[in-house]
């Protein structure tokens, strides 16, 4: 019954989002036409995506009752990885696998902490978080002497897009949206999935039942850790072509509201994200319109950079979560 229930709700939810999705791409479509409304279509797919992979990885990372506020410097050193190994190998691809390889380590090192070394998985996220703000800036001085920022060297090492109807796509946003549709049917028709929640909601009970509740925290938080580490990818080596030790800018703990507002599920989780990233492109391009131009000599582009921002509390106030979180989220498991 309860199950049933929160389906509705998570029903009602996702057309709410859809509904003011559309909003605002009509009022964009009114003010400008169809053709400046697609475009910011495109452009808050291409916000979305760094977001909602972050977010549908911490959504297997806490089904399994981990907790990892460290996505942000995940995605930081991810980043860094990429453009390093791209400039080294002369190849996008070597840059993408670099980054996935960090993003897996560090996931594997806070899963290896909170598991087997029952540690406060607060206190090692914000070390993480800490240490890539500080290896980062550190390491762009070594490699490249830029204090703070590096242009990719080529065009050639940037992931290619591809045109749809005469638009530059991304190959990535399509890479987003699959994922997304995979994980959302691994975690609610799969054995692995059940066992993954099981794992969250009482990991004693699973443990005895046969199943490595260790083993199966770590793998969820491994593959999080991978999709965190894709988005950053995504943002050094597509969307932005740079790395800079500011480069994520709190689009982890976006991420973690994302995944707080849907409930776990990771459909509802992307929606939020792109409500997100519409909101970013929308607060770039008010900046452009002219009737804007005398607020913007008095600072007022900082507050369209905080529309996004705004709306995610928004959001969160509006709908408070209405599926209970794993039960053990961020509660050290001790066998025995």
């Amino acid at each position: 019954m309860r199950e049933g229930k929160a389906a509705v709700t998570a029903g009602k939810e996702r057309l709410v989002i859809g509904l003011v999705i559309i909003a605002i791409l009509a009022v964009a479509g009114l003010i400008v036409g169809i053709a400046d409304s697609v475009h910011l279509f495109i452009l808050g797919l291409n916000a979305m995506v760094p977001i909602a992979l972050a977010a549908v990885g911490e959504v297997l990372t806490e089904r399994g009752g981990l907790f990892n506020i460290g996505v942000e410097g995940i995605m930081l050193l991810a980043s860094f990885g990429a453009v390093y190994a791209a400039e080294l190998s002369g190849s996008w691809l070597g840059g993408l696998l670099a980054g996935l390889s960090v993003g897996a380590l560090v996931s594997c090192v806070f899963a290896l902490i909170a598991t087997y070394g029952a540690g406060n998985q607060v206190v090692a996220g914000v070390g993480i978080n800490m240490l890539a703000l500080g290896l980062v800036a550190y390491f762009l001085l070594v490699a490249w002497g830029s204090p703070g920022f590096h242009l990719l060297s080529s065009y050639k090492i940037r992931i290619p897009k591809i045109t749809i109807s005469g638009y530059s796509v991304s190959w990535m946003i399509i890479v987003t949206l699959g994922i997304t549709v995979v994980v959302h049917f691994i975690l609610e028709n799969t054995r692995f999935g059940l066992r993954l929640k099981a794992a969250g909601y009482n990991p004693f009970v699973t443990d005895v039942s046969g199943i490595d509740v260790y083993k199966l925290r770590t793998g969820a938080c491994v593959i999080g850790g991978v999709l965190a580490g894709l988005g950053g990818v995504y943002m050094s080596l597509d969307w932005l072509g740079l790395s800079a030790s500011s480069l994520i800018q709190g689009r982890g703990f976006i991420a973690l509201a994302c995944v707080v507002f849907g409930g776990l599920d990771p459909i509802l989780t992307l929606e939020a994200a792109y409500l997100f990233g519409l909101l970013s492109a929308v607060g770039l391009w008010l900046q452009n319109i002219p009737w804007a131009a005398p607020l913007m000599l008095r600072g007022g582009s900082y507050l369209f950079l905080m529309l996004p921002y705004l709306a995610v509390l928004a959001v969160l106030v509006a709908f408070p979560r209405r599926q209970q979180l794993s039960k053990e989220i961020g509660m050290p498991y001790r066998r025995g």
